[in-house]
């Protein structure tokens, strides 16, 4: 019965994704390499500096995947819309596009950042190798919260995935990611190169 509920609600959350896509892939412009390098540096830095106790967190992830100004690509299904990095080291290994339908659940919220950290290493190959990876389906995201102290609440933080979505005014509360699908994009390539990319990308994940 569980495997049932799963395949159904992969198979639900897949056709939102590509009912999304097919409806408004044509009209999300997409962003060059530097542009998506300079809101990646503005998100980390925002986060720093707006939530307290986040450089210690980044200090101990293994990646970061930073998918900056996730903003409404649409009214239909208030889908929501981002492109950004996993960025291991300091180098930016990996470019991706988001898409969820579930942080624009809260109303009055504009733009938003995700910041995705890992501290696992098997956990972030997963999600490196994949050829697309959705929240809920592929792994799980614990979303870290804001304590009553005013620091980040540290239960969920063992956790070998640990998500944090946040605004001008600091981490946001009641959100989820459950459906959020991340795919790899090759930011400066024209779509014929770009497919290529990935083919060799995966191969050699594979080998």
């Amino acid at each position: 019965m569980e495997s049932k509920h799963q395949i159904k609600h992969y198979m639900k959350s897949l056709g939102l994704f590509y009912f999304f896509f097919l409806l408004f892939g044509t009209n999300i412009t997409a962003k060059s390499t530097s542009e998506i390098d300079a809101s990646i540096e503005s998100a980390i830095d925002r986060f720093t500096t707006e939530v307290q106790g986040a450089q210690t967190y980044l200090d101990g992830a293994r990646g970061t995947l930073v998918i900056p100004k996730m903003i409404k690509a649409g009214l239909v299904l208030g889908m929501e819309y981002g492109e950004g990095a996993l960025v291991v080291d300091n180098i930016k290994v990996q470019y991706y596009r988001a898409f969820s339908g579930s942080l624009g659940l809260q109303l009055g919220i504009g733009s938003k950042d995700l910041i995705i950290l890992f501290y696992d290493d098997d956990a972030m190959d997963e999600f490196l190798y994949s050829s697309g990876w959705q929240v809920g389906v592929d792994g799980s995201v614990a979303l870290l919260d804001m304590g009553a102290g005013g620091s980040l609440d540290s239960t969920e933080a063992q956790d070998p995935i640990v998500g944090f979505v946040f605004g001008h005014k600091g981490l946001i509360a009641g959100l989820s990611l459950e459906g959020t699908k991340f795919t790899k994009i090759w930011p400066d390539a024209d779509q014929e190169s770009e497919d290529e990319s990935i083919e060799a990308f995966n191969e050699n994940a594979l080998d």
